[in-house]
């Protein structure tokens, strides 16, 4: 199911179509959302960019990120804090770091890891980041970043299935592909960052913890997908204490997995989760004590969605489209749950990361 999510990321669209899209966004127009993701681009040192999307206009502004993209089978490339916005460069081991100004996004630093990133995410006063064989953390100083690292942890199998990275009220959690999920502490400004040791989170036995992948933290909880096992978990104290199934059948005739929840986003009581082999949404209710499924399509993609953000009365997604073009949609949320398309646009490029910047 998520192979064709891997072949897109390797799929390299004409940069000189960026180059002819590059424009300026910096108007005196009164500020809106701005929905970011990044073209993901990688081969022979191709240059990533930054597609910083206006919510009212459409218009789409490319700004080089001054890296190399190529990232797969993760989500959370790119992450925003206030006016600030992280993104990573897979290819070239490092995390751009750009300021809003008005309606664009201004390149502002760029930032060495210890090995390929593949997730962003703000928390406790700082920038945190999962790469390939490691995570660390960055401090954050209102509109920078350090440029050095204040905590570095090799992650619990550095095996290279790195997916997602997230903060909460305890630390930080991660997923590995290949069936892991760990903790790290996370310490306030001023004090040293991201320290071990990882602490497992323990999984259900098989065949439920078949591939932990997408997760979001809020306050104390921590909503984890277990994708090929059609499982949305909330986990607290790291531990896992309610469990919601998917759609069903999950898998045809064959074995082959033809629903999974994959990547998370919240809002108010609504989960909602990237279901990429179906091509929609999912809309899951949470609490603090308990996940269920609520409702199935709640919106339709026209390609494998692989990232979701919402802020506000605004959800984005992102989706691989045919492999070649890919497909930035925003949605309209009303206080029910239920999404109205506002826009969809195309970007020709494989896309990585989804967020919302006010």
């Amino acid at each position: 199911m998520f192979l064709t999510k891997n072949r897109i990321c390797h799929t390299l669209a004409a940069l000189p179509l960026f180059g002819a899209a590059i424009v300026s966004n910096a108007a005196t127009a009164t500020p809106v959302p701005l929905f970011l993701t990044a073209t993901n681009s990688s081969a022979n040192g191709a240059t990533n960019f930054l597609a910083v999307i206006n919510t009212q206009t459409k218009q789409i502004t490319y700004v080089p990120t001054g890296g190399s993209g190529g990232a797969s089978g993760n989500a959370g490339g790119v992450a925003v804090q206030g006016s600030v916005a992280a993104v990573v460069n897979f290819g070239s081991s490092n995390v751009s770091i750009f300021v809003r100004r008005g309606n664009a996004m201004e390149p502002m630093q760029v930032i060495k890891t210890a090995s390929p990133p593949v997730s962003v995410a703000f928390g406790n006063n700082h920038l945190v980041v999962l790469e390939l064989t490691t995570a660390e953390s960055f401090p954050v100083y209102g509109d920078t970043v350090g440029a050095s690292a204040d905590g570095t942890v090799p992650l619990l199998r550095g095996d290279g299935t790195a997916a997602q990275i997230v903060t909460y009220d305890g630390g930080v959690a991660y997923t590995e592909k290949s069936g892991s999920v760990a903790e790290l502490s996370l310490s306030i400004d001023g004090v040293a960052g991201l320290s071990g040791p990882n602490v497992a989170v323990p999984l259900p036995p098989p065949p439920n913890n078949n591939t932990p992948f997408g997760l979001i933290g809020r306050g104390a909880n921590i909503y984890l997908t277990v994708a090929h096992s059609d499982l949305e978990t909330l986990v607290v104290n790291g531990q896992i204490v309610s469990t919601a199934v998917g759609p069903t059948p999950y898998t045809d005739q064959f074995g082959n997995i033809i629903h999974a929840p994959c990547w998370n986003t919240l809002s108010g009581q609504f989960l909602f989760a990237a279901d990429s082999p179906g091509n929609q949404l999912l809309r899951y209710l949470v609490s603090d004590t308990s996940v269920f499924l609520d409702k199935q399509n709640v919106a339709k993609l026209a390609g494998s969605p692989t990232d979701l953000t919402a802020v506000g009365a605004l959800l984005g997604v992102i989706d691989g489209g045919n492999g070649t073009v890919s497909n930035a949609s925003l949605f309209d949320m009303s206080s029910e749950g239920e999404l109205t398309l506002r826009f969809a646009v195309k970007i020709p490029s494989p896309i990585n990361g989804a967020a919302i910047i006010q």
